[in-house]
């Protein structure tokens, strides 16, 4: 269990190279993972209420993502 006022790890792994990224997410924060072609290409903050807009371009997705059961470590 971790410390702190983290809630969430989340684990990205490169399939073809089988390099990992670890890090952990505290409750109320997100995690933005874009794979190339799609990339982040601005953000708007708006601190008094909160809101991130984030814009993505080139999204074009090679297929569907998809759940893996039971591929815990």
């Amino acid at each position: 269990m971790s410390e702190g006022p983290y809630s969430f790890r989340v684990t990205v792994e490169d399939l073809k190279t089988g390099d990992r990224s670890v890090m952990e997410v505290a409750e109320g924060d997100y995690a933005l993972i874009p794979f190339a072609p799609c990339h982040l290409a601005s953000s708007q903050v708006y601190p008094a209420k909160g809101t991130h807009v984030l814009t993505l371009k080139d999204y074009r997705p090679a297929a569907p993502g998809r759940a893996v059961e039971g591929d815990r470590d």
